[in-house]
């Protein structure tokens, strides 16, 4: 039977301000850390082929607008592991053209491959779209690296050079040099000198500083907006970026231009090197003082690892 001023269809708990037929507090699943890990992971695993990519579309992109020098046509096979087939028949062509060919792709380490034929002469200039090369005549293979270094090769010669003019940039080539066998001695008479593009003179090679710079700055605004001050922590990508990119462009030259030109201001290097090294302090100050706020709680559990995705990102873009 029913209670009287019972409704059919309903059931009485013990707690009328529970809505549930089970009695005490809800259980929250609170991942371990070790569950997150894979997840940072994956995420900057993503974030390093996203660089990649959009390193290898930059540089199809200002090769395909208006190559420099005249150099000889292009061909792009796009990612080597689905156009495997394409890169070795491509190796088997005639080399017939006046000039020479270039064949480039790409893969998950480096943004940009070329095998190169230079029919001309000996350290004929070809434009490999962030930077123009001097080549040896015949068969050479350029790769670009995130961390600006290219490695030339033509047979078992091999030159490593960094373009990328960071601080850590100069290391990483001296280490891959020693790493390669072959490039010992200059690459035995190929001198591998280049000439960087500037960013007033190209559409497309500032690029990524713009992303470096804004894109992170943006979401850590957000971050800092919606999850506390304790995510201000998450500047330390500046202080990596720093180290590991060229700090002059990355702050200054390219995502301050157009700034620059509304005031009609253009700044001496000492000055652009100064005001690169003022701002890189400043997001320093403020990763510091995100970490304060951090040391007092006022972040989440899931923040921190947030924090800890843009600490780590630029090891993921240079590498």
């Amino acid at each position: 039977m029913i209670p009287a001023g019972s409704q059919p269809g309903t059931v009485k708990t013990g707690n009328p301000e529970q809505g549930s037929i089970y009695q005490g507090e809800d259980r929250k699943i609170d991942l371990s850390p070790l569950s997150r890990l894979p997840l940072l992971l994956m995420a900057l695993l993503a974030a390093h082929f996203l660089n990649v990519f959009m390193i290898w579309s930059v540089t199809r992109q200002e090769l395909a607008a208006k190559p420099a020098y005249g150099t000889p046509e292009y061909t792009f096979l796009g990612f080597a592991p689905l156009n495997r087939e394409n890169i070795d028949a491509a190796q088997r062509l005639p080399n017939a053209a006046p000039q020479g060919r270039v064949f480039a792709y790409f893969d998950l380490f480096h943004p940009a491959e070329f095998m190169v034929w230079n029919n001309g002469l000996e350290g004929d200039f070809f434009d490999l779209g962030p930077l123009l090369v001097a080549l040896p005549s015949g068969a050479s293979r350029i790769t670009l690296l995130p961390a600006g270094i290219f490695l030339l090769r033509q047979g078992q010669a091999v030159v490593v050079k960094n373009y990328g003019g960071s601080i850590a940039g100069s290391s990483w080539a001296g280490v891959l040099g020693k790493k390669d066998p072959g490039a010992g001695g200059q690459g035995q008479g190929i001198t591998g000198s280049f000439i960087l593009k500037q960013e007033e003179g190209t559409r497309f090679v500032k690029f990524p500083y713009l992303v470096y710079f804004y894109l992170p700055l943006a979401l850590i605004v957000i971050l800092i907006a919606t999850l506390g001050a304790g995510m201000a922590a998450a500047f330390f990508y500046y202080a990596g970026m720093f180290f590991l990119f060229d700090f002059q462009r990355l702050f200054v030259t390219v995502p301050l231009a157009p700034l620059f030109r509304a005031l009609n201001v253009e700044l001496a290097e000492p000055w652009v090197k100064a005001l690169a090294v003022a701002l890189a302090l400043l997001f320093l100050a403020s990763a510091v003082y995100g970490m304060l706020r951090w040391k007092n709680s006022e972040m989440p559990a899931n923040g921190r690892w947030i924090v800890w995705f843009f600490i780590l990102l630029p090891l993921f873009l240079f590498f």
